[in-house]
């Protein structure tokens, strides 16, 4: 245990080894029934294949003068010969649309970026332009607008003191 002057509580006392055992609490409800877990034995085995599908047996006609000729099976579907040689058209259009999805996402980030680093500047640019432009056209439209109120202003108290 700590050896500082304050006491201990019964939770640090329950927790320190060689601590004090304290009896149960009364109030506290106890678990009395025994629970049973289910087995974690998994089945891991694979599924048996289904049964071979086999056409149902003929049952033989009643004799009669000349017995029916069962009909020959239908002849079964070509088998088209495994090419040594890949398709390679054919992956390379998998190819380049596995690609395309891939790097679709990253080239439009990267379009963006790119326009917003070389515009930029050149907004800046033409920007400072225009604003150079029009500040003497809006510095002296701003002074004749003084100019003619004041000299309106001006003239109307003239006409006042008379």
């Amino acid at each position: 245990m700590a050896t500082s002057n304050k006491k201990a509580t019964d939770l640090e006392r329950l927790t320190q080894p060689g601590g004090k055992v304290m009896p149960d609490d009364a109030t506290i409800p106890v678990l009395t029934e025994r629970l049973t877990l289910p087995s974690l034995d998994l089945d891991i085995s694979l599924p048996q294949p289904p049964p071979p599908v086999v056409a149902p047996q003929r049952t033989p006609a009643p004799a009669r003068a000349a017995p029916p000729q069962p009909t020959p099976p239908p002849p079964p579907p070509p088998i088209e010969p495994i090419s040594a040689a890949p398709d390679w058209d054919r992956i390379e259009a998998q190819l380049r649309e596995s690609l395309y999805r891939e790097l679709q996402p990253k080239l439009a980030a990267e379009l963006e970026r790119q326009i917003q680093e070389r515009l930029q500047p050149t907004l800046v640019r033409a920007l400072t332009r225009l604003v150079d432009e029009l500040r003497p056209a809006l510095d002296a439209t701003v002074r004749e607008t003084i100019a003619r109120a004041l000299a309106v202003e001006i003239a109307r108290q003239r006409v006042g003191l008379k």
